[in-house]
């Protein structure tokens, strides 16, 4: 008698990376729904204590018994957290960053995989994420022109609010698989060898912001592509800091994130098209 096929995930390994800066509450709700999903893979779980011990490190081990584990004495920035968690983990496949405020789709995982599987050339691949509401999230983007940054990052987005939803930089909602520029850094699959080619993120984006727009150029220009699918969803406690305030210090990471950007890829001043690989 002929023994069933493996399925095709069985040998496919996925690191989920996740950091909590004082965040428990939130990290049992996203680990409750990586142990819901429907993967026949090998799903573990790493996570970074962001300078807070407030019991996330049980949390996790509850569900996952042999996460990886990395805690931090003091506080450092997410690209720098991230890169730690998924390099301290055992060898996989692709690695899932993830905010503590996601909550995964059950087929979520397997989904991703598998649009990995139908772009062979891709990088990152993004899920649709939606607000708690259920409505679409704009988390594909365009790569930013300058004159736009400024506007949505200064109190000038009070004046030219619906102009910049019309304006294209955010995408709609998808009804199929696509190339975009980036994606929110709030749920990235990427793919281990495109991760290591391109070094993971910038730590030099601290603590936090346009380390996900500085990741997904470096993958387009390195010759990877960078893909949404709505196949897979993801639930997303998007707080939109910066919008919600004249200006603070979070509008002022973002400020200084841009200037990073801008003196690492000064490209962007004249054209905000994706970078092309250069020809070997």
């Amino acid at each position: 008698m002929t023994a069933a096929p493996a399925h095709p995930d069985a040998s496919t390994i996925v690191t989920a990376s996740i950091v909590s800066t004082g965040e428990c509450d939130k990290v049992r709700e996203c680990v409750a729904s990586l142990t819901a999903q429907d993967f026949a893979g090998t799903l573990q779980v790493a996570l970074v204590v962001n300078g807070v011990r407030d019991g996330s490190d049980d949390v996790v081990r509850e569900r996952f018994p042999n996460a990886t584990i990395v805690v931090n004495a003091t506080k450092r920035g997410f690209s720098e957290n991230h890169n730690a968690g998924i390099a301290a983990a055992p060898p996989a496949d692709f690695a899932l960053v993830l905010n503590p405020d996601v909550a995964l789709a059950p087929s979520c995982v397997r989904e991703l995989v598998a649009a990995m599987r139908r772009h062979p050339r891709a990088g990152l691949m993004g899920p649709l994420l939606r607000f708690p509401s259920g409505e679409a999230q704009p988390s594909a983007r365009r790569f930013p022109r300058l004159a736009g940054t400024l506007v949505r990052r200064t109190p000038l987005r009070a004046l030219f609010g619906e102009r910049l939803r019309r304006s294209g930089h955010f995408l709609p909602e998808p009804t199929d698989d696509r190339e975009v520029d980036w994606l929110l850094g709030a749920c990235l699959f990427a793919r281990a060898a495109a991760w290591r080619r391109i070094g993971g993120f910038d730590p030099g984006y601290r603590p936090l912001y346009v380390e996900d727009i500085d990741v997904s150029w470096r993958m387009w220009s390195a010759g990877w592509e960078v893909w949404q699918t709505p196949s897979a969803e993801a639930f997303h406690e998007h707080q939109a800091a910066t919008d919600k305030v004249f200006f603070d210090r979070r509008t002022a990471w973002h400020l200084r994130g841009m200037l990073r950007f801008v003196r690492k890829h000064p490209r962007i001043l004249v054209s905000s098209a994706r970078p092309a690989a250069p020809a070997v």
